[in-house]
């Protein structure tokens, strides 16, 4: 499910990026649909599954030979589940400025504001920004699952 929803918006965004008739006020406006559908989607999985991860970890019996990674499978599922709360710290303390930017100018572009000059190149280059930390999230996300799932 996870992984869906960062195809899904990492397809989104390249697709809006790439749009050249896109005006920066329907980029914003764009760019608020696609994050509002992940943000529903994403924070309660990842919560849920590292809680998963951890309670694994926690009742895990029986021979605690090495994984594939040559690790103990306890290590492995806690460190599963650091990666997938990883995910909170980097969106409030890396994403959060560009993305409270960018709602701001989605919800200006809703009430009919139309968004140009430097600030208008300032969309775009947030848009672009969140793309590759959205990236750096997903990794996190994709090695959590590989991590856990080599484990169960």
């Amino acid at each position: 499910m996870i992984r869906y929803s960062f195809a899904s918006s990492h397809g989104s965004v390249q697709s809006i990026l790439q749009t050249p008739t896109l005006t920066a006020s329907q980029l914003a406006m764009s760019w608020d649909r696609m994050y509002t559908r992940g943000l529903k989607l994403v924070p309660p999985i990842a919560f849920a599954s590292s809680l998963a991860y951890v309670y694994a970890a926690y009742r895990l019996k029986g021979p605690l030979v090495a994984t594939a990674f040559g690790i103990s499978p306890k290590l492995q599922l806690g460190i599963s589940a650091g990666l997938l709360l990883f995910a909170f710290p980097w969106t409030f303390f890396r994403m959060l400025p560009g993305l409270q930017r960018l709602q701001a100018y989605s919800a200006s572009a809703r009430k009919g504001a139309q968004i140009e000059g430097p600030e208008a190149e300032g969309i775009r280059a947030d848009v672009e920004d969140w793309h590759w930390t959205n990236s750096v999230r997903a990794m996190a996300f994709g090695g959590a699952c590989v991590l856990g799932l080599t484990v169960l």
